[in-house]
């Protein structure tokens, strides 16, 4: 295999190498420098789920998706073979495709096609009978909801305590308050399903040949909670992209095209528990950032999109 990029150094590192007999690719995900543990494989009782999601075929393989479960090689890391492309769904948006940045509202259509199987993916995870004979708990929540609760709760020194400490004057009182309220109890009544956990857009591989259908890189987040963490979590990432959107020469319509694709895809509408989410995805990846580099000006724009996202689901108490 030829190696074709390498990026990533906070939370992850991503390797690529390129299949050339028949145009695949592996990914191979290693922790990266604000991570001292390895990353782990899908937890054992969930990996038939996933598999059975890997295998699923659609009427239309250029608007599905796949789960593929990370596995350990020889070496370090988490393997992911026979990947359908080189790069990731955030980087394709970023880059605007192999032709540069469309006009700033037409949104190209395979990237509504990829958001509408990721959104058919995760609906069809959501519905897939839960594993035989396991027991389901609050300890089973995704790992990225742990670590952002523990350290809302007790944000420690360094600089995850300097952030607490700066988005405290940021954010205020009250929206600190909904937050943790958020974090203890996002969607009251709901059950807990398998979820995927960390379904970002740099996780999704689109094909680049037509016909292969599309890939969701799965691993250690997969838990249990609420359908709403999932779609919480797409949603946040396109709030972020939609609010930096003079960085990536798209105007705020084709952010919202995109959420509206994934949404179909999913085939049910995002409520006030899914948009709550997203606000904990926003804190979360503000959080991971932080521990990796830190700019006070990004901060003051990311604290500036979540009191908006904050101040959106109802006035402040």
């Amino acid at each position: 295999m030829t190696g074709m990029a390498e990026f990533g150094r906070g939370r992850v590192r991503t390797r690529v190498l390129a299949e050339p007999e028949d145009g695949y690719f592996t990914w191979i995900r290693s922790a990266g420098e604000a991570r001292a543990e390895p990353l782990q494989e899908p937890p054992p009782a969930v990996l038939g789920t996933l598999r059975a999601l890997e295998a699923d075929t659609a009427a239309d393989p250029d608007r599905s998706a796949r789960c593929v479960p990370g596995l350990r090689g020889s070496g370090p890391g988490l393997h992911y073979p026979r990947l359908p492309g080189r790069n990731s769904l955030t980087g394709l948006l970023l880059l605007g495709g192999p032709s540069g940045p469309p006009s700033a509202d037409v949104v190209p259509a395979g990237a509504e096609n990829v958001l509408y199987g990721l959104g058919d993916l995760l609906g069809r995870l959501h519905s897939a009978p839960q594993p035989e004979g396991q027991h389901i708990s609050a300890d089973m929540l995704p790992g990225g909801w742990q670590r952002l609760r523990s350290w809302v709760d007790a944000p420690g020194s360094g600089r995850a305590g300097q952030l607490r400490c700066v988005l405290g004057d940021l954010l205020g009182k009250r929206r600190w308050i909904r937050i943790a309220e958020w974090l203890r109890e996002p969607a009251p009544a709901e059950p807990l399903i398998l979820v995927h956990g960390a379904p970002g857009l740099g996780r999704v591989v689109p094909a680049e040949r037509r016909g292969r259908g599309h890939a969701l890189l799965t691993a250690e987040d997969v838990g249990f909670a609420p359908w709403q963490w999932d779609v919480g979590w797409v949603l946040a990432e396109l709030y972020e992209l939609r609010f930096f959107s003079t960085r990536t020469h798209h105007g705020a319509a084709y952010w919202e095209h995109l959420a509206h694709a994934f949404i179909r895809g999913y085939g049910r509408p995002a409520d006030p528990a899914a948009r709550r989410i997203a606000v904990l995805r926003v804190l979360l990846h503000l959080h991971d950032l932080s521990l990796v580099t830190w700019d006070d000006a990004e901060i003051r724009q990311v604290a500036a999109l979540l009191r908006e996202l904050i101040d959106g689901q109802g006035s402040v108490q």
